[in-house]
């Protein structure tokens, strides 16, 4: 009987293997060693070279050489039930618990989980753990030899839970690491530790799984929608970790709620967030020589292997061979995903074309779902309390087909709203050594709104006022926001994208910074400026109503990589880590206003004009018009005058609205009030010829609830400068700590930083 994650659940005990390796699961590696490729053939041929050759005698990154061939000699023994499979396997196991660097150098021991502020543990913890259990009785696990892993693993665990790195933030991969390792050490090593085994069986059950994981899986938990907070170049092995991990506590009799929801989510995020050239949105650090991530295997063999609907386990095993993506580093979880049902692609035509991981307040929208697409994400969200997130609130990214248009080239450790696309106003009260960068204390930074139309039309709007709150004090910035409105072609090969930003700074001086950055060659003319990526010609053109000198228009070009040169102020860095240009703005206060049209296409950019009247502004396209009013405006009653087509009104007084409009000149006249029965957040309408409206109706619901992120907890802690890397070793970055103010909390992060 299974029990629910924190209700009294009895120690594992008993014969051993306890953890995934069932007699189903040993049949089917068996079966599967009779194949020409594979994990199981890979993991017999790695374990076969391991034991015959040293070239995985050095530890390489803190223990991963050793883990990895561990993995693959403990598949390959299960598989093949080869004892010299397991003998080399109980090498590489005491490896792991007594070396540091090379085999039988013995510097490492009580004290090698420590490293890097305990980073090693998830490379040490779970694999002695799973031989250990697999191999409990086998020729050479001798009780001696249990007996000082069982030492080891206290020594471990128990420095851990008083030290560890973010031992109880669930969502980054240093917990990850630590969960996987904790867990799996509780399941082998249940009634054979004593009262100490006991104690860290109730932790692993009522702490880790029942508080820490499952309220981050929760509805609104930070891995609600199945993103991953630190970005993607350190959740691939995290997911992993958790999904094995609730594998193995369901095995030991224990149910987590909310794993079944977040691995389908997981399998919808990569399916939303694979851009139509193969690249994944990264959505944080990553040290990438190209824009976006290749999609990473150990991200669907966490749906595979875990506790996914059936739908999502075929699904991912279907990815899994469509891109023919495979491991050789971590062996155990592709064997593992290799074991089920048979790979069915997933039925993207069937859903619909836009999706929000809530929990990071990411968006992804495509106009279709082939390789002509128009891909678009973009991300809104208050403080998550990770490392590795940028202060970027209102950021996006565009493609067309294969062809990146907008990218986010922000380098490792960026801590400046200026390496990407999103938009910043110069706060009075943040240190100067931040400015004019966004902060890294909100509470209430969120979508007020996300649509999806008939039409096709995408809107979202990013409320980032409160990216100005510095620690207790409220944000100095009354009103930031950021309306994205993508209005696609009939056919939806090309697009052009509606970006509207205001503010109110009440300082002249407190203007606004906004980059549109590309890896084409930007030509500026006037406001306008093109380039040609690909097969897709890319035009950002100005269409301020009223634009005047206070707006200032530049083209530039970042030559630095990263934001660690001596004499960067950080808030100010504009580095790139692969070459672009910028599409540059700057604004002044008090009260700046922008409005941009960025068009992917496959020909000249059709006009865009700005349109304007009294008490409103807008820009027309040829077959959409987007209006707003100022910030602060009054009255739930207002005209405006833009030619038929499908009109998106950023603006009402409340949340549904009545619409009339009739013909003047070659546009529709058209009123917007209170009441009826139209949605209004946002008002989209379609106009006919003769100015009839139509409600352009929902798709699917995207999300509707503003301001749903969770506030920063106000915890100190040490600047780090470790690795934490979780598929890469990551290469050395020089450190650039900069001291602003001795009341500055400070949060670790790998590269250091300001807060």
């Amino acid at each position: 009987m299974l029990a629910s994650a924190g209700v009294a659940a009895a120690q594992p005990a008993g014969p051993h293997p306890r953890i995934v390796l069932d007699a189903g699961l040993r049949a089917a590696w068996h079966e599967q060693a009779k194949a020409e490729h594979g994990p199981i053939r890979g993991a017999i041929a790695l374990c076969e070279e391991a034991r015959d050759t040293h070239q995985h005698d050095h530890a390489l990154y803190q223990g991963a050489e050793w883990a990895k061939v561990l993995q693959a000699c403990l598949v390959a023994y299960a598989a093949t039930d080869n004892t010299d499979d397991a003998a080399t396997a109980v090498h590489f196991f005491e490896a792991l618990l007594d070396d540091l660097d090379e085999v039988g150098d013995k510097r490492g021991g009580d004290l090698a989980a420590r490293r890097d502020d305990g980073y090693a543990i998830r490379n040490l913890g779970p694999y002695t753990a799973l031989a250990y259990d697999w191999l409990h009785d086998a020729p050479g696990m001798t009780p001696a030899l249990r007996a000082k892993a069982r030492a080891r693993w206290k020594a471990w665990l128990d420095w851990w839970r008083e030290h560890g790195y973010r031992v109880h933030d669930a969502g980054t991969n240093y917990h990850a690491g630590y969960a996987l390792a904790a867990t799996l050490i509780a399941i082998a090593e249940g009634g054979e530790a004593g009262a100490d085994g006991a104690a860290l069986w109730q932790d692993v059950v009522s702490r880790i799984w029942k508080q820490e994981i499952a309220g981050a899986l929760a509805e609104g938990g930070v891995l609600d929608g199945g993103d991953w907070p630190e970005g993607w170049q350190y959740g691939p092995l995290a997911v992993a970790e958790y999904a094995l991990g609730a594998r193995a506590m369901r095995g030991a009799g224990v149910d987590v709620p909310g794993v079944a929801r977040w691995l389908d989510a997981v399998l919808r995020r990569h399916v939303y967030a694979l851009s139509p050239g193969g690249g994944i949105y990264a959505g944080g650090d990553t040290e990438a020589e190209t824009a976006n991530l290749p999609p990473n295997v150990l991200v669907l063999d966490a749906v595979a292997l875990g506790q996914a609907s059936p739908d999502s386990k075929r699904w991912a095993r279907g990815e899994l061979s469509r891109l023919q993506l495979a491991d050789r580093d971590n062996l155990l979880y592709d064997a593992l995903a290799g074991v089920g049902d048979r790979p069915v692609a997933p039925p993207r035509s069937n859903w619909p074309t836009s999706y929000l991981a809530a929990g990071t307040g990411t968006l992804y929208a495509r106009t279709r779902w082939d390789e002509r697409a128009i891909w678009f994400v973009a991300s809104c969200h208050a403080t998550i309390p990770v490392d590795h997130r940028h202060p970027d609130a209102g950021n996006f990214v565009l493609s067309r087909g294969a062809d990146d248009v907008i990218v986010d080239p922000s380098p490792y450790g960026t801590l400046s709203t200026l390496t990407s696309n999103a938009p910043t106003v110069a706060s009075a009260q943040l240190p100067q050594d931040y400015l004019p960068s966004q902060g890294y204390w909100s509470a209430k930074t969120g979508w007020d709104f996300v649509t999806q139309r008939a039409s096709g039309v995408v809107a979202a709007r990013c409320d980032y006022s409160d990216q100005y709150k510095f620690q207790e004090h409220p944000s100095d910035v009354a009103d930031a926001l950021r309306d994205l409105v993508l209005v696609p072609s009939a056919d939806g090969t090309d697009a052009a994208l509606v970006v509207v930003d205001r503010a109110r700074t009440g300082d002249a001086a407190r203007g606004m910074d906004l980059r549109f950055r590309t890896p084409g060659h930007l030509a500026l003319a006037a406001t306008t400026a093109t380039a040609t990526i690909g097969a897709t010609k890319l035009a950002i053109e100005s269409v301020t109503p009223g634009a005047s000198v206070s707006e200032r228009v530049a083209i530039g070009t970042p030559s630095a990589k990263d934001c660690f040169q001596p004499g960067t102020v950080r808030g100010q860095c504009d580095a790139a880590r692969v070459p672009v240009t910028d599409y540059r703005v700057e604004l002044a206060g008090p009260a700046p206003s922008a409005a941009h049209v960025v068009f992917a296409g496959a020909g000249t950019a059709p006009n865009a004009e700005p349109i304007a009247g009294d008490g409103w502004a807008g820009v027309q396209l040829a077959n959409a018009a987007v209006v707003w009013r100022p910030l602060g405006a009054r009255g739930d009653r207002f005209a405006y005058r833009a030619k038929p087509g499908t009109h998106v009104v950023l603006d009402t007084a409340g949340t549904t609205a009545s619409v009339t409009a009739h013909r003047e000149g070659d546009a529709c006249a058209v009123e917007v009030g209170p009441g009826a029965d139209v949605p209004a957040r946002p008002l989209v309408v379609v106009l006919d010829a003769t100015c009839r409206v139509s409600p352009d109706q929902e798709t699917a619901r995207v999300a509707t609830a503003a301001h749903t992120s969770p506030a920063r907890p106000e915890t100190a802690r040490s600047p780090r400068a470790g690795c934490c890397g979780a598929q890469t070793t990551p290469s050395p970055i020089a450190f650039a700590m900069v001291v602003v103010v001795g009341l500055i909390v400070m949060r670790g992060r790998k590269r250091g930083e300001l807060p």
